[in-house]
């Protein structure tokens, strides 16, 4: 596998406009930046830690087992770079992903065993997959190394309920936090309290083996604790963190009733304390950063540049309701058009924005934001806006996320399709289906949030 292969970027909008060939170029530029397997070797080339395990410098761990636990959208990935980097070291691994390739399993194979759970709801498949995982695992002992390839979606896809919680009671909880739209970073506030590896827990379970985690990070801001929900990292949230979110979207009596209880009884347990969840207090534990959305939106704009755009990355750390983040945005690149002229300007957003849903229509958080700009930008001529999700996957569809102009509404005016309405019922991906727009790649093998370009052509 090369470096960006995996990434067919499919979108007639693209392919139909004279400036096509730049945008899908500036895309490819920003996935490849934040290509897992490239991540992983670099991590293994530039980081001390690793020329010690390659080389068996230090005497106490020259007789050390190399053990993998590779979790998230992009675990099949980061592991191909690992298994790449160290060939021959790994004892024994695993990859719980949402999307196993087969070619990608078949190279890890015989040392790592890849296993599929669900996203963005869990299911039994996730709690499974992460049973069989510890088991592949066994017993380990003080000279062991367990590298853990940590990226987005794994809080979904590797779960592991407390007692008296049931795989149906997570998901229901979950369901209820998606729909009233809490953010990533709320969501696995709550996950990591109703759940044993979350927040630290999966590095205690690994004990007393030595972990090195190395992260590829989907939250805005890159709050290692939060990516994935922490399974390698002492939780910074407390209990009393989660009943606050618990209270702001009016769930305490929407909850599974086992949840409640639980809550109820860890308010009492950790009243006036510091953690809600034992505090890790391991040493011997090394983290780093491998990507994250900067690293791509910086990739984009030096692609943009050479494509003679004047580039700058605005933010990389957008948040906000998708269809208000979309007007804003819209309303932006109106106001620059006028201020550019005819130069051709690219404007980089990174971040994630969230949808409280409304209706029962079919998208997601990106094809909404370009929905709701496209309603904006109508009659606007000579500029753009595409929002994408860099997992190839934008909500419950096999959508990227989508592009618009200044014609998308009118070009459905023709079709007779009313926009406003398809907003309204949180349809955006019928719309787009129907008049042209939806950018699909598949799943990518990567997870650094959502990217969002205004263009000025």
């Amino acid at each position: 596998m090369q470096k960006g292969e995996f990434l067919p970027i499919r979108s007639p909008f693209l392919e139909n406009m004279s400036a096509g060939d730049d945008l899908r170029s500036i895309l490819q530029a920003a996935f490849e930046r934040v290509d897992p397997i490239n991540a992983v070797i670099d991590a293994m080339k530039n980081n001390p830690t690793f020329s010690e395990i390659k080389t068996g410098e230090k005497n106490a761990r020259q007789s050390s087992r190399l053990f993998v636990w590779a979790m998230g959208k992009a675990a099949q990935t980061m592991a191909f770079g690992l298994k790449k980097a160290l060939p021959g070291n790994i004892t024994r691994g695993v990859a719980i992903t949402k999307h196993a390739d087969p070619a990608l399993e078949k190279y890890l194979l015989p040392e790592i065993v890849s296993f599929e759970g669900d996203h963005p709801v869990p299911s039994e498949r996730s709690a499974r997959a992460t049973r069989a995982a510890l088991s592949v695992l066994g017993k380990l002992d003080p000279r062991d190394i367990v590298i853990c390839l940590i990226s987005g979606g794994g809080s979904a896809l590797s779960i592991y309920p407390q007692e008296g919680i049931t795989v149906q009671d997570y998901r229901q909880m979950t369901r209820l936090l998606l729909e009233c739209g809490a953010t990533i970073r709320e969501i696995n506030v709550l996950r990591q309290q109703v759940d044993r590896i979350k927040g630290g827990g999966l590095a205690r379970l690994l004990q007393p083996a030595r972990v090195i985690s190395l992260i590829l990070s989907d939250v805005v801001g890159d709050a290692l604790d939060v990516i994935a929900s922490g399974p390698t990292l002492p939780s910074q949230q407390t209990i009393a963190d989660a009943h606050r979110i618990v209270h702001k979207y009016a769930l305490e009596d929407k909850l599974p009733v086992p949840i409640q209880q639980l809550f109820r009884e860890k308010m009492v347990q950790f009243a006036g304390q510091d953690h809600s969840i034992s505090p890790d207090t391991r040493t011997d534990t090394d983290t780093i950063l491998v990507g994250n959305n900067l690293l791509a939106s910086r990739a984009a704009k030096e692609r943009a540049q050479q494509l003679g755009f004047a580039a700058e990355i605005v933010t990389s750390t957008l948040q906000g309701e998708a269809r208000e983040v979309g007007k804003r945005l819209a309303m932006h690149l109106k106001t620059a058009k006028r201020r550019v002229g005819g130069e051709k300007h690219c404007w980089i957003y990174g971040g994630e924005t969230t949808v409280t849903i409304q209706g029962k229509g079919r998208g997601g958080r990106n094809q909404e934001l370009a929905l709701a700009a496209a309603l904006e930008l109508q009659g606007c001529q000579n500029v753009c806006l595409l929002s994408i999700a860099t997992d190839g996957e934008d909500g419950p569809t096999d959508a990227a996320g989508a592009i618009v102009d200044g014609n998308t509404v009118d070009n459905g005016v023709k079709k007779g399709l009313d926009a406003r309405q398809y907003l309204a019922r949180n349809d955006a991906y019928a719309y787009f289906e129907k008049i042209g727009g939806l950018i699909k790649t598949g799943p990518s093998g990567t997870n650094v949030n959502d990217l969002i370009f205004l263009f000025s052509l």
